[in-house]
């Protein structure tokens, strides 16, 4: 079967968060027997001599990505597509390019599924919906319901208009109404998307992260004597932002009074100045975001924090976290998805004295990190990215199957 992948971002091996997780589902989905086409916007030199995915694709097409819009070319596009300025801009904002390349592969080839990563990629899918061939899957992977983010970011005090949320809501869904199939990573991801569209059920599915635990087994022998923290994310996403603030605000005071050896890391990419302003000799944020890179990050740390409060999706980064058999603090809304046993696999609050008091202890008892290191392993396999696209796979199957 052909199927064609529209993502984001180019899923490069090399690069952290989101799209190794895409690059892991063609991958996976090519050794199956599929044949993949992948038509992805390219954003730096780097994606266009990237060599990673071709073993595992018949065609790779690259689009150069707009560098920008004024203002007077968001709103003339908004005019023309009648769709929010949120889906116009950024990091796959609409691209006619990226769309002509679209329509001219569906007058070309024939594809079994067509798999749009990123909600905001949806939009290529519901514009051409008149000229997708009848019996073509149609999906949309949401990593993030854009309608819940900008709710929760009104929570955290941020101003966004009522009016800009309600357009976005209303663009956001019919764009799930007008696919076969919606992806969420988690099943908690899955009950937003139900709540506030309760037509959407029947099409909605749960296909989960993976993580290559191969890849990030840690070495046999490893330092215990270290009191290093981590937190890795990508900083143009702003929940990373927001989750290293929430650390340094409730958490960090306490725990650098009371292990007077500990140091924080908050690594990934481009962190913002108000991250970089946090810099002192016992808290350390720079850049890092390439595969090898945070796989050593991680074998060189011992609890990894995950004090999240907005966005959605799949944590990939603690599936990372706990394949390379490192101790997890999060909050509930970081461990959607996971399902750990709390205590034992990983530690799970939202209370901040509860979470400082969990990063404390395991700091200062070695038995119990060497302990929970162990559960953590055995659950980050759960998770390895073989079994995800196994998932994918039989959805795939299942809709053609009643075809």
């Amino acid at each position: 079967m052909n199927l064609l992948y529209i993502p984001k971002v180019f899923p490069r091996a090399s690069v952290i968060g989101g799209p190794i997780l895409i690059h892991h589902r063609i991958k996976n989905l090519s050794k199956m027997g599929y044949r993949i086409t992948v038509l992805a916007p390219a954003y730096s030199d780097g994606d266009h001599n990237d060599k990673s995915l071709e073993p595992y694709c018949e065609d790779i097409i690259l689009i150069d990505s707009p560098r920008g819009r004024t203002s007077r070319e968001v709103e003339q596009l908004e005019a023309r597509l009648k769709r929010p300025p949120f889906f116009l801009s950024g990091d796959g904002g609409y691209d006619p390019q990226l769309d002509e390349a679209f329509r001219s592969l569906l007058a070309r080839r024939s594809y079994g599924a067509i798999i749009a990563e990123y909600s905001m990629m949806g939009q290529y899918l519901e514009g051409a919906k008149e000229i997708i061939p009848h019996g073509t899957m149609t999906v949309i992977s949401v990593h993030e319901c854009y309608t819940q983010a900008f709710r929760q970011r009104v929570s955290k005090g941020e101003h966004i208009s009522e009016e800009t949320i309600e357009k976005l809501f209303e663009y956001e869904f019919r764009m799930y109404r007008s696919v076969d199939s919606v992806f969420s990573l988690t099943r908690e991801d899955m009950e937003v998307l139900i709540r506030l569209a309760p037509d959407l059920k029947g099409k909605t599915s749960v296909v989960p992260h993976g993580v290559d635990t191969d890849f990030y087994t840690p070495p046999p022998e490893r330092s215990w004597d270290t009191k290093n923290i981590l937190f890795l994310g990508n900083f143009r996403h702003h929940p990373n932002v927001d989750s290293v603030q929430n650390f340094m605000t409730h958490c960090w005071g306490r725990i650098s009074e009371e292990v007077h050896d500990a140091t924080f890391y908050a690594i990934g990419f481009s962190p913002p100045p108000e991250l970089l302003a946090l810099r002192s000799d016992r808290v350390v944020v720079r850049e890092g975001g390439t595969h090898s890179d945070v796989r050593e990050v991680y074998w060189k740390s011992d609890v990894f924090v995950a004090p999240v409060e907005l966005g959605g999706g799949f944590r990939g980064k603690i599936l990372e976290a706990l394949a390379c058999g490192l101790p997890v603090v999060s909050t509930s809304f970081g461990a959607f998805g996971i399902d750990p046993v709390n205590g034992e696999e990983m530690f799970v609050t939202d209370d901040y004295s509860e979470f400082t008091e969990h990063v404390i202890r395991l700091l200062k008892d070695t038995r119990l990190r060497k302990t929970v290191s162990s559960q953590a392993r055995a659950l980050g396999k759960r998770f390895d990215h073989k079994n995800a696209a196994r998932k994918l796979h039989e959805v795939i199957q299942a809709y053609h199957g009643q075809r």
